[in-house]
């Protein structure tokens, strides 16, 4: 048993938003290209990938994660949108974006940056771009055909209210990752004294 836990940090989102995207993933498998598409019940809001954390940092990552969380309200979150990284012309990500990011995501995501690095975490060296990982190419055969086609397709906005932040464990296995909720957050404003 490894004392090494995949982390990330993230924010669940609503099955009618992962309904939506299996629909636009069967459409883009159409196009024969060597996609590894996301399982959508797998797909999360990341906001920091931890990567190996000893399993005796968990719960001061739990702890910073709680002070970012605290003094953050809930608050809608608009889905919409599509695109790739780094370049349609040469894809390697396929993801579903925000419409806009909202002034209180921007704001947990630079509390998790500072309360993170308080414990030694690495602070993030790209800016904050929140999108949902819908699939990686794995060779470039036709990965410019399915980025256009994504593009051109794109996704209807969709809201939702984000109200907790997860502390998420990811077991790498043959047959994808298995997520497994280490600590559920509520976002709380901060109360009046």
């Amino acid at each position: 048993m490894s004392n090494v836990v995949r982390t990330f940090i993230c924010i669940e989102i609503p099955d009618s938003i992962k309904q939506r995207i299996d629909q636009l993933q069967q459409t883009l498998r159409e196009i024969e290209a060597q996609v590894s598409w996301t399982t959508p019940s797998r797909i999360h809001l990341t906001l920091k990938f931890l990567g190996g954390v000893e399993t005796s940092r968990i719960e001061p990552v739990e702890k910073a994660v709680r002070r970012a969380a605290t003094g953050t309200s809930p608050h809608e979150v608009e889905v919409g949108g599509a695109g790739c990284f780094p370049s349609a012309r040469n894809p390697r990500v396929l993801w579903v974006g925000l419409s806009i990011v909202p002034e209180p995501l921007k704001k947990l995501h630079a509390r998790l940056e500072d309360e993170l690095a308080i414990e030694g975490f690495p602070r993030e060296k790209r800016k904050f771009s929140p999108h949902l990982t819908i699939g990686r190419i794995r060779t470039p055969r036709n990965s410019a055909l399915v980025a256009e086609a994504l593009i051109a397709t794109g996704f209807r906005q969709e809201s939702f209210e984000a109200t907790d932040v997860i502390v998420m464990r990811s077991d790498l296995k043959p047959t994808g990752a298995i997520y497994t909720p280490q600590a559920v957050i509520s976002l709380a404003p901060l109360s009046a004294a």
